[in-house]
């Protein structure tokens, strides 16, 4: 009963199981398996509340590896199939990991991590001795990448709360070497259903090594990666909630010390550039300069505008 997601069918390697994603009856897509014979159903991700973005299952049925987003990291996970065992797992860089596929040999496993130093690489894992091996080296034009900036991902209370304590706002925080005070730029993402996540940005990177200007990415109410009702708490009469967040932020800017409350600037693309407008018309005195990429400024002309093949968006 009711709305969920289905995706990723994969049938086992003779075990009887069919293996899939979904967020059935749960806050978060998590990674089942079922039996058809027996009805048999078995959350195999029970112990991990965040979103299960990928699978793989070894040729020969000894392994399955799997990947959650976890507060917008991504984190490998082994088992062995036969008792759904976790195997040890090396560290892996800070970043969105994809393309998970084991080797024929089925002890193998490659994957791409894309990080805040490189874009998208290929590693490949060894199973039994748990060692990772970088295969590639991605182009970033002649820079140093051990001088490019690992964000932190920091937590700021907003205004409501959850189970009576505040409720907290994620962000990726990259801040610059030095003391500060540094000014500020806040990025927020597109969507609204979409997440900020620690990957390859130049224009980030140029924005804290070069100019020496500290980031944040916030994932306001509204965005992909924590929950259903995470997703919705900007709906409707709810929207401009998610711009209080921008305000809540802006309060924690102005009680870190290494931070310049007074020379902050807001940018977003899209939905990103529309939070941008609403940022600069709620708190007009407090931000040095706004950027609206492709932003909606004009609601009631956008809704007009919208074309049939976008009809079920412009109902939302």
């Amino acid at each position: 009963g009711g709305k969920a997601a289905f995706t990723d069918f994969r049938y086992g390697n003779g075990d009887g199981w069919v293996y899939y994603i979904s967020d059935e009856q749960s806050q978060f897509r998590s990674l089942r398996r079922h039996h058809p014979e027996t009805g048999r159903l078995e959350v195999i991700s029970k112990d991990v509340p965040w979103d299960v973005d990928a699978f793989d299952l070894s040729p020969d049925g000894q392994y399955l590896a799997y990947v959650a987003n976890e507060d917008g990291i991504g984190k490998l996970r082994v088992l062995t199939l036969n008792d759904m065992g976790e195997v040890a797992v090396p560290e892996i860089p800070v970043g969105v990991i994809a393309n998970i596929r084991f080797a024929p040999n089925g002890f193998e496993l490659a994957l791409t991590v894309n990080s805040a130093t490189a874009p998208s690489d290929v590693y490949v894992r060894n199973v039994p001795d748990a060692k990772l091996v970088r295969w590639t080296q991605s182009e970033i034009g002649g820079i140093d990448g051990n001088k490019l900036r690992i964000p932190r991902l920091v937590r700021y209370e907003t205004f409501d709360q959850v189970d009576g304590k505040p409720r907290t706002i994620p962000a990726f925080y990259y801040q610059p070497e030095g003391k500060g005070p540094f000014p500020v730029v806040i990025s927020i993402h597109g969507g609204p259903e979409s997440q900020a996540l620690p990957t390859f940005n130049p224009a980030v990177q140029f924005m804290v090594n070069e100019l020496g200007v500290a980031v944040l990415l916030p994932n306001v109410r509204g965005s992909a990666g924590y929950g259903k009702d995470y997703l919705l708490l900007d709906n409707g009469f709810k929207r401009e909630d998610s711009v209080k967040d921008i305000g809540a932020l802006l309060d924690w800017i102005a009680e870190q010390p290494e931070l310049d409350a007074s020379r902050v600037g807001v940018i977003g693309g899209s939905y990103g550039g529309y939070m941008t407008l609403a940022a600069l018309a709620f708190k007009p005195g407090e931000f040095k300069v706004g950027v609206n990429i492709y932003g909606v400024s004009n609601w009631l002309r956008t809704l007009e505008s919208i074309p049939p093949y976008w009809e079920s968006y412009r109902e939302a």
